[in-house]
């Protein structure tokens, strides 16, 4: 197996109930080798009460992946259960005895991860996704609904229905109502309502993808297979008779014990929620899982493969600045003159394709706090990314996102302020560095009226100058380029020159 460990990646998963081991062919993106640890039961969904068996574990697939000759692998976390205190409390007692360092992913990149990994190995995915699709997530304490038209990403929403809620409800209705299966539909009902004016008269036929519903794998997914498939009339037949069904029945049926047969009814009765609400007709059961994604994006980080998934979180940003009415064009081309700027400054600046891409981000997004008030809007803007995690992006970049919004227009990054202090020394270098562009860029088109069609740059020692070329009055660019170049110039030791530049016509 030695001669394969060149190919091969580990990548160990954990969430609240069990820890994972996928040892993967990056090349195949091939599954080689697996294991999992189950740590949860009734009295705790918790990691802290179950640190030994965690770890005990985690030692294990880590002489695993020195039997396969696997040196490339890393360990990744579901931290939505943990505030970021406890997270860091708990990372750290797990280095002490494993000395693997856990990555937190919050819940906009595990909705990322999964939808990836579902783009990407679901065979009929392509041909589903040219009409309207929807992929289901069910998650430990979120459940999200991803939606896809004309194969590709359109939207995704999150909603607080994930094993911990449910679980905690459904014990608690047991000893007070005769009828706890009504009244946790109800429950489910409440946490669905603000989908219903989204999907309020769109009646066109849908296709459902549920991933995570480990019970519905275990029962119809065949070995060696990804997917199962059913109509709406086959799950409804199956939905009336698991709800009226005993624990006893429900475990037999489908191959699961005490601890996951409590999320089973739930379960059915969101997932037939949700295909009443979005007209469903085809559903699609699979077992392709986050570290399927996070595979892939590995690929794509060493050069393996190309999957262009980043463009999910481009729509993302994309869908809140036109959910906060933000002008397109504008933000359309303060991105093409920053993305420019970034590419033509890359021996000064340092930065790589991760930080362009939150440049890019920030420019859709930074001016989103003028749907509150245009006064001060860039402070507005921030605590509007603060409060709305974009999908795919880490809690880090998030806040980068929110900070470069925050800079980008007349208020500037100092020491004294609370919210850089908080940030590390090199995540304030990329917050400075990426507004810096961005202040420039936005200065660029200050008018809103699109008057310069390209730029140049060049450096001359201690100066770079832009040259705008343009044939109209350019003096409110002019202006606003004077005032934004300040933070450039004391952030790069270099003082931006503006130049207009005719066009012959």
């Amino acid at each position: 197996m030695i001669y394969l460990a060149e190919k091969l990646y580990g990548i160990i998963y954990m969430t609240s109930r069990q820890v994972n081991l996928s040892i993967i062919n990056l090349h195949s993106l091939k599954v080689v080798e697996s294991a999992t640890s189950n740590f949860f039961d009734n009295r705790s969904y918790e990691y802290k009460h179950n640190i030994e068996t965690i770890t005990t574990s985690l030692n294990g697939f880590i002489h695993l992946l020195k039997d396969y000759g696997v040196k490339n692998y890393h360990f990744w976390a579901n931290q939505q259960s943990l505030d970021a205190i406890s997270a860091r409390y708990l990372g750290e007692q797990i280095y002490i005895r494993t000395s693997l360092r856990v990555r937190w992913l919050n819940t906009s990149q595990l909705t990322y991860y999964k939808a990836a990994a579902v783009i990407t190995h679901l065979d009929n995915f392509k041909k589903l996704s040219l009409a309207s699709t929807f992929l289901l997530s069910l998650g430990s304490e979120r459940v999200s609904l991803s939606h896809f038209n004309k194969q590709k990403f359109a939207s995704t929403w999150n909603i607080d229905l994930g094993a911990v809620q449910i679980h905690e409800v459904s014990a608690a209705l047991k000893p007070v109502t005769s009828n706890p299966v009504e009244v946790l539909d109800d429950y489910i009902g409440s946490k669905l309502e603000h989908l219903r004016h989204i999907f309020f008269g769109k009646r066109a036929p849908s296709s459902l993808i549920i991933q995570d519903a480990t019970a519905l794998n275990k029962r119809f997914i065949p070995q060696g297979k990804s997917y199962y498939a059913l109509n709406s009339t086959e799950f409804d037949e199956l939905y009336r008779k698991i709800i009226s069904s005993s624990d006893q029945f429900l475990m037999d049926y489908f191959n699961v014990d005490e601890n996951d047969v409590a999320r089973i009814v739930p379960y059915f009765l969101l997932i037939h929620k949700i295909i009443k609400l979005i007209n469903v007709k085809k559903i699609v059961v699979t077992n392709i899982t986050v570290s399927d994604g996070l595979a892939i994006e590995r690929a794509d980080k060493i050069g393996i493969s190309t999957s262009h998934l980043e463009e999910m979180i481009v729509t993302a940003a994309e869908n809140i600045a036109g959910r906060y009415l933000t002008s397109k064009s504008h933000r359309e081309n303060v991105s093409k003159i920053a993305l420019h700027l970034f590419d033509q400054l890359k021996k000064i600046h340092h930065l790589g394709k991760r930080e362009r891409l939150l440049l890019q981000v920030a420019c859709i997004v930074a001016d989103i706090g003028n749907y509150i008030n245009q006064q001060g809007h860039y402070r507005h803007s921030a605590y509007i990314l603060e409060a709305n995690k974009l999908i795919g992006l880490s809690n880090e970049e998030n806040q980068i996102i929110a900070e470069v919004s925050r800079y980008h227009s007349s208020e500037s990054p100092e020491s004294q302020q609370p919210h850089f202090q908080k940030l590390d020394p090199e995540v304030q270098m990329k917050v400075a560095k990426l507004a810096a562009l961005l202040r420039l860029a936005d200065a660029l088109d200050d008018s809103r009226e699109e008057k310069i069609s390209k730029i140049s740059v060049s450096l001359r020692n201690t100066e770079m100058i832009i040259s705008a070329y343009s044939n109209q009055n350019l003096a409110l660019e002019k202006w606003s380029f004077s005032n934004k170049a300040d933070l450039f110039e004391e952030v790069f030791g270099i003082k931006p020159i503006l130049k207009q530049r005719r066009q012959l016509k």
